[in-house]
């Protein structure tokens, strides 16, 4: 019987988990790299524990738990591999440290914002359908800026979900959070009936808020395509090399945070409902935003944490 090449086995394994319903981009590059690397130096032989520690490390270093993350991917495929083929091996859980390393977001300041939402006024656009694209990034980055939302939660958002009436936005539910319905500062309203009304006139078709061309709704991935003019000029000061989109919605809850750690009223409540107004599945994903070590921020981080055991006592008491 001929051999199963490892590259045979990744796409095996990728397409049984793709079928249940996960996207697996990032695993599936590193399980390629890991295919060739198996069958060139390892042709023919299963799954060892040693040739996933081997590949894993042969990158050269770990920043950000870059070498963990792809043992991690290796041995996941492992987990799957051994139903099919019982000789092989299961690396170790955890032997080269946690996959998730959290890098310090970029903090925008105001006149950053400024800047972006400038600088957004300026991008190119060619002809009548793509007119509306400036207007559309200075809309977004306002948005997200005022709301905290995640960019792929702004991306899907749809002219139905604004109403200006009430003055709200409904987000409709992720894998990360549930439906949700936003209260919208008065200017924040009239900033988006502006850009309705516009895109109305400009793009009269399709079903999401903010479009590209022929109503096309826009992607994290197409907005990434026009971002880097956005932010020119903007160096970054936390630890990414480039400033991203989704540091918006970290500067949102870091403002908020820091403006209340200054205030004689007690900071949990205030916390609480940060954590419901960002989609939070867990209360405790709201600490990485008091995590930073800044000064303005150490008064709030102590009290959250204290009010973070006392939830944590509580719900474990019969």
């Amino acid at each position: 019987m001929k051999p199963t090449t490892m590259r045979s086995r990744v796409r095996a394994y990728l397409a049984h988990r793709r079928k249940l319903g996960f996207v697996l981009r990032v695993q599936a590059f590193h399980l390629r790299g890991f295919a060739t690397f198996a069958d060139r130096e390892a042709s023919g032989q299963l799954l060892t524990a040693a040739l996933a520690l081997r590949w894993a490390t042969s990158t050269g270093h770990n920043r950000f738990g870059y070498q963990a993350m792809r043992y991690q991917a290796v041995r996941n495929l492992a987990r799957f591999l051994a139903a099919l083929e019982p000789r092989t091996e299961l690396p170790p859980a955890r032997l080269l440290g946690p996959t998730l390393v959290r890098r310090q977001p970029h903090i925008y300041t105001p006149e950053q914002i400024r800047l972006m939402m400038a600088q957004s006024r300026s991008l190119p656009h060619r002809c009548h359908h793509t007119a509306l694209r400036p207007l559309t990034f200075e809309t977004m980055i306002g948005l997200v800026f005022c709301t905290g939302l995640r960019p792929a939660e702004a991306c899907k958002l749809r002219l139905a979900d604004f109403d200006f009436r009430a003055g709200t936005m409904v987000v409709r539910p992720t894998k990360f959070s549930p439906q949700r319905i936003l209260p919208l500062h008065p200017t924040v309203v009239r900033a988006l009936e502006r850009y309705q009304a516009a895109r109305r006139r400009i793009i009269p078709f399709g079903e999401h808020f903010f479009v590209a061309r022929r109503g096309i709704p826009f992607t994290p991935q197409k907005v990434g395509e026009f971002f880097d003019l956005v932010v020119r000029g903007i160096e970054p000061n936390g630890a990414r090399p480039m400033v991203r989109l989704g540091d918006l919605r970290h500067t949102f809850a870091t403002r908020l945070i820091s403006a209340w750690s200054r205030r004689a009223t007690p900071v949990p409540h205030y916390l609480l409902l940060l954590s419901r107004y960002m989609g939070h599945k867990s209360f405790n994903a709201t600490w990485w935003y008091v995590s930073p070590d800044c000064s303005s921020l150490q008064g709030a981080a102590q009290r959250f944490q204290r009010f973070q055991r006392e939830q944590t006592s509580s719900a474990s008491q019969p």
